[in-house]
C-alpha cells in the first residue's frame, strides 16, 4: 500500500526546499532518476534496511559484478525490473535495475552497488540505510 503521505512530503519538499538544502546525489548525468511524484504510477512497496556489497563476482542474472553500475540485489524482484530506493532519512533517491539475488539478512531488502549506495548516502555516513523501494512488476 502506497504511503500517500510520504509521496506528499517528498513533493512538498523538491518543491518548496530550497537547492542548497536537497539531498546531495553523485554522477547525476549517470544515474536513472526519476521524480518522486512518479511513485504514484508503481504498483509495490516494501520498506525495510538497504546494505551494499562490492566484492567482484558473477551475478544471478549472468552478468559480471560492476561496483559502478545502479544495480541491486533482491530476493524476488524480477531481474531487469527498475527499483526506486528512496532513503527515509534524507529523502535522496535513485534509481537502480535488479540484476542479482540477496540479501539474505532479515529485515535488509535490498543490497545495492556502490554507486547506488553513494547516491543515497553520498557522505557515506552509514554501512545500512533505512529505505523503501518501488517498482513494478516486469511482464
Amino acid at each position: 500500500m502506497r504511503n500517500p503521505a510520504l509521496i506528499l512530503c517528498l513533493l512538498t519538499v523538491s518543491l518548496t526546499t530550497p537547492a542548497s538544502v536537497q539531498p546531495e546525489v553523485l554522477n547525476v548525468e549517470q544515474m536513472h532518476l526519476i521524480e518522486p511524484v512518479s511513485l504514484e504510477r508503481l504498483q509495490n512497496e516494501q520498506c525495510g534496511i538497504a546494505t551494499y556489497y562490492d566484492y567482484g563476482h558473477l551475478t544471478a542474472n549472468g552478468e559480471n559484478f560492476n561496483p559502478q553500475e545502479l544495480t541491486a540485489a533482491h530476493p524476488s524482484i524480477p531481474f531487469n525490473a527498475w527499483v526506486t530506493v528512496i532513503d527515509q532519512h534524507t529523502g535522496a533517491f535513485v534509481q537502480v535495475r535488479i540484476n542479482d539475488r540477496g540479501p539474505w539478512v532479515d529485515e535488509h531488502i535490498i543490497d545495492l552497488t556502490p554507486a547506488g549506495m553513494d547516491a543515497i548516502d553520498p557522505k557515506n555516513i552509514s554501512d545500512i540505510r533505512m529505505v523503501c523501494i518501488y517498482w513494478d512488476e516486469v511482464g
